[in-house]
């Protein structure tokens, strides 16, 4: 009985760092600092024009035949940043006003989205030598799960 009861604690202390991130997801502070860095984005990393690789005369890359840009950008846009951080603003205020369900919820899925817009351009900036986008979407990746580990759990009653 004792050695099974050490192992539990063992356990116990192992898991206690996600333990302790999924019980702040109780409070809106994880989508706070989500907003915040998206917020600051324009100032701290903002989005940078790079020129086009040159391709062969005859070929036409299918990436700009459908782009609306004709300038490829490392790092994601003033609109975008702010719009994300908006959104991540809206949910964190669904939590504060004691909507965990539908906050965790918004929260998890504009995340998600946020990682589908901006999921390519963090490892094509380590190439810049940028960091910031895929500090970026490392937050974004742990508010999708995290939020939307809350999210399920709730048993949508």
């Amino acid at each position: 009985m004792s050695a099974n009861t050490s192992t539990d604690e063992a356990k116990d202390e192992l898991l206690s760092p996600f333990r302790r991130l999924y019980a702040l997801t109780k409070t809106p502070y994880p989508a706070i600092a989500n907003a915040a860095l998206l917020a600051s984005t324009p100032m701290i990393s903002p989005s940078l024009k790079v020129p086009p690789a040159q391709s062969p005369a005859l070929s036409i890359p299918m990436s700009r035949v459908f782009s609306r840009s004709s300038t490829p950008r490392v790092g994601i846009t003033t609109k975008t940043a702010l719009f994300f951080s908006m959104m991540q603003g809206i949910g964190a205020y669904m939590i504060y006003d004691n909507d965990l369900e539908n906050g965790a919820g918004f929260i998890a899925t504009w995340s998600a989205l946020y990682l589908i817009v901006g999921g390519r351009k963090p490892f094509s900036a380590l190439k810049y030598g940028r960091t910031w986008p895929l500090l970026l979407s490392s937050v974004s990746l742990a508010n999708a799960v995290l939020y939307g580990q809350r999210f399920l759990a709730t048993g949508f009653q």
